[in-house]
């Protein structure tokens, strides 16, 4: 049942997380620059700012998404990247860093 692609999921979840967001920004931005024409009914802007907050409360926590995304990321790296057969880098903690101020 549903998709079993990770590739294809991964996405999915980053789409799930950016696009209402960025949607209901981008509104609140047009809203901003059409000043008090903006939050009256003359405009479609409140409609479309109501439409984009209630796709977030549907669509679900966008955390949910950003874990499930970086989920299947970590398991790619494990399981496929060329880059995990590297190891995991240890920094030396006999020479514990200082800012300089």
């Amino acid at each position: 049942l549903g998709n079993t692609d990770h590739y294809t999921r991964k996405l999915l979840s980053l789409v799930k997380a950016v696009v209402p967001s960025m949607t209901q920004r981008i509104v609140d931005r047009a809203m901003q620059a059409h000043g008090g024409l903006g939050a009256s009914q003359d405009t479609f802007l409140p409609v479309a700012f109501v439409g984009a907050r209630s796709l977030r409360w549907a669509d679900g926590p966008d955390e949910v998404h950003w874990r499930t995304a970086g989920r299947l990321e970590l398991a790619y790296q494990q399981k496929d990247s060329p880059l995990y057969a590297l190891g995991r880098y240890e920094h030396d903690k006999s020479k514990p860093f200082r800012a300089k101020l």
